[in-house]
C-alpha cells in the first residue's frame, strides 16, 4: 500500500513597506512571526509601487503600506485578490475585497497630551506637521490639542520643504513665540528632529523651556538626537501580526467584496532626555503666570508676584529673562493689554471703561501705550475688528 503524503498548499503573498522606516521593519517583524507559526506562505517583499504592480498579479494576497496604482488595483479588483492596507486612508476600486489597518492617530495625539501633563503644568501647547494635508498628521493634531485645558494651543504648518533651512528658521521663531514651558508633540520623529534643530537656533532649552515629543520610537533617530528624544511608540509588530492574520483570513474565506476599518490602539511611550518632570524654575514660571492672569486688573507690580511666590524680585526677573525673555514687569503689561484688546474685539464697552476695567487709571495714558504696542489707536483696531 502506497503511503499518501499531504502538503498544505503554498500561498504566495506581496508585502510592500519602505524599509528605510523603522515602523515598517518592525511591522514586518510581526508579520513573519505571524506567518511563520500559522502559514505556510511563500512571501515576496517590494518596497515600491512599480515592484508591486509586478509582483500582486502572481499572488493569492497582498498586505501593502504603498498605495497601489490604479492599473494594479484594476488587476486585483478583477481577480479577486484579497488586500490589506495598511496605515493610509486610500482610495481603492470599491469592487476589491479590501481590510484597511491602521493605528488610532486620535488616540496617539491624546496619549501624547496626557503622558505632558504627567510632568508638570503647561503654558502652551504646540502641534508641529508632517504635511498639513496628510490626513494622520492632521488626526494626531486634534487628539493631542483636544487634551489640553486653559492653555495656549498653536499648530506650525509649514510653507518650506521639511528640514530646509527655511523650515527651520519658521519653527524656530515660532517655537520662540510659545508661552513657556511649552509641550510640543510632532507628527513623526524625523519632524521631532527638526524641532530639536530649530530649538538649538532659537536658543531654547530643552526639556527646560520646550519639551519634546515625537512618535515611532526609531532607535536611531531618538537615541542619537540632542538631547535624546521621548517618542510614542505604537505596536507597529502587533500591528504587522494582525495584517498577517487578516490577510490569512481573507485568503482562506474569500467572502464578499467590502471595506473593513480595523484599528491597532497598542502603544507605549519611550521616555528620553527631551521632555522630563517640569524644573522647579518652570513650575516657578507657571505660578507666576497664573497670579497674573488673575490679578492683572488689579495694578499689581512685579513686587507684587513675587511676593505672593514667596521669592525676591530679583530672583523672579531672572527666571523670566532665562525663560521667556521679558521680564515680570513687561509680562504684566502684556496681560493687561491683551486683556484690553479681548474687550475691544468682543463688547461694545466705551474705552473709558475699558481704562478703569484693566487697571488704567488714565485712559489717555492707555491710549499712547496701545499706539506704541500695535501701531495703531484702539478705536482703529475695534472697527477692523467689525468688519
Amino acid at each position: 500500500m502506497k503511503k499518501v503524503i499531504l502538503s498544505r498548499s503554498i500561498r504566495k503573498v506581496a508585502v510592500a513597506v519602505n524599509l528605510s522606516a523603522a515602523s515598517w521593519r518592525d511591522f514586518l517583524m510581526g508579520f513573519f512571526d505571524y506567518a511563520k507559526r500559522k502559514t505556510h506562505w511563500d512571501i515576496r517583499v517590494v518596497q515600491s509601487a512599480d515592484e508591486l504592480a509586478r509582483a500582486a498579479p502572481g499572488c493569492q494576497g497582498v498586505v501593502t503600506g504603498i498605495q497601489p496604482d490604479r492599473r494594479t488595483q484594476t488587476q486585483l479588483a478583477k481577480a479577486g485578490t484579497p488586500l490589506v492596507a495598511v496605515g493610509a486612508q486610500w482610495r481603492l476600486a470599491r469592487t476589491m475585497q479590501v481590510t484597511c489597518i491602521r493605528n488610532d492617530n486620535e488616540d496617539i495625539g491624546r496619549f501624547c497630551a496626557h503622558h505632558f501633563q504627567t510632568l508638570g503644568k503647561f503654558a502652551s501647547a504646540g502641534f508641529v506637521h508632517s504635511d498639513s494635508r496628510d490626513d494622520w498628521s492632521a488626526a494626531r493634531k486634534r487628539g493631542f490639542l483636544s487634551g489640553f485645558r486653559d492653555v495656549e494651543k498653536s499648530t506650525f504648518h509649514t510653507v518650506a520643504k521639511p528640514g530646509s533651512d527655511g523650515d527651520i528658521a519658521a519653527l524656530a521663531d515660532w517655537l520662540k513665540s510659545l508661552p513657556k514651558p511649552a509641550a510640543v508633540m510632532a507628527a513623526w520623529d524625523m519632524r521631532a528632529i527638526h524641532v530639536l534643530s530649530a530649538c538649538r537656533l532659537a536658543r531654547q532649552k530643552v526639556p527646560g523651556q520646550i519639551a519634546v515629543i515625537g512618535v515611532d520610537n526609531d532607535p536611531l533617530l531618538c537615541d542619537f538626537s540632542t538631547p535624546p528624544l521621548t517618542s510614542v511608540a505604537p505596536d507597529h509588530a502587533l500591528e504587522g501580526q494582525l495584517a498577517a492574520k487578516t490577510i490569512d483570513r481573507m485568503m482562506r474565506r474569500h467572502g464578499s467584496p467590502a471595506t473593513i476599518h480595523m484599528l491597532n490602539t497598542a502603544k507605549k511611550m519611550a521616555e528620553r532626555e527631551s521632555a522630563k518632570p517640569i524644573a522647579p524654575v518652570a513650575a516657578l514660571i507657571s505660578h507666576a503666570l497664573a497670579f497674573i492672569n488673575s490679578h492683572s486688573a488689579e495694578n499689581i507690580k512685579a513686587a507684587d508676584v513675587a511676593a505672593a511666590l514667596g521669592v525676591s524680585r530679583s530672583l523672579l526677573d531672572l527666571r523670566f529673562r532665562e525663560f521667556r525673555g521679558e521680564t515680570v514687569s513687561k509680562a504684566i503689561a502684556n496681560r493687561r493689554l491683551a486683556e484690553v484688546k479681548r474687550l475691544l474685539s468682543e463688547t461694545g464697552l466705551s474705552i473709558r471703561a475699558i481704562s478703569a476695567k484693566c487697571g488704567y487709571s488714565n485712559a489717555n495714558h492707555l491710549k499712547n501705550l496701545f499706539r506704541r504696542a500695535f501701531g495703531t489707536s484702539m478705536r482703529e483696531f475695534r472697527n477692523s475688528c467689525r468688519q
